[in-house]
């Protein structure tokens, strides 16, 4: 599906290197050494690949925004089992325990800002609201601000969501997340706590398609 400034087509194996760029950019700044890249690709490709499925926007021929999404076995299991990428489930080992034992010997800059990041992801907790057709794993981009990016991914997220008879989708983010992209495009906060660690919240957005 094409928008006006973007192609938007299913993700493949090769565009992993290009979404580790969305990614960071979209979460972090400062510079980066080969081993904060190899990390950052790694990850995404992990976190891209783990999805039921997932969308990268192209422009000018280079991707420049990515969308994945997972279904929930109460929703569909043989949906949720399905995996539209292939899934690197050693990938996925090798990277979480390479970074558990310190092997991408990363930056303290990065590292610092990544401890961050993924503080915040693990602020989910029981009192989360459950029962999601659909969860929105991912929504990363370049910094367009207001050039309708994010707003082509969704429309396709949605559409896919729509076609396997989903209905209700969900996102986890926060305070410090662009959260009110959201908001704007009609999604409905469900759930709001405060960082465990202070100086935020963690929301649940949902959308009923």
């Amino acid at each position: 599906m094409d928008h006006v400034l973007y192609r938007v087509r299913k993700y493949t194996g090769i565009d992993a290197e290009a979404c580790a760029e969305c990614f960071y950019e979209s979460f972090f700044d400062g510079p980066l050494t080969e081993s904060d890249r190899q990390f950052l690709r790694d990850y995404a490709q992990v976190l891209i690949e783990k999805c039921s499925f997932a969308y990268v926007a192209e422009s000018g021929g280079r991707v420049v925004g990515f969308i994945a999404g997972h279904f929930k076995k109460q929703f569909d299991r043989k949906l949720a089992k399905k995996r539209e990428a292939q899934a690197h489930y050693g990938a996925w080992l090798r990277c979480f325990f390479k970074f558990a034992v310190g092997g991408y010997k990363l930056s303290a800059p990065f590292q610092e800002q990544f401890s961050r990041f993924f503080a915040q992801v693990k602020e989910g907790d029981k009192s989360a609201p459950r029962g999601c057709d659909c969860e929105l794993m991912a929504l990363c981009s370049l910094k367009q601000y207001r050039k309708g990016l994010g707003t082509a991914l969704w429309r396709v997220f949605a559409a896919h969501c729509r076609a396997c008879g989903a209905r209700c989708v969900r996102v986890f983010t926060n305070s410090d997340a662009t959260y009110t992209f959201y908001e704007k495009r009609g999604f409905v906060r469900v759930w709001e706590k405060p960082y465990s660690f202070g100086g935020g919240s963690s929301y649940i957005y949902e959308y009923n398609l």
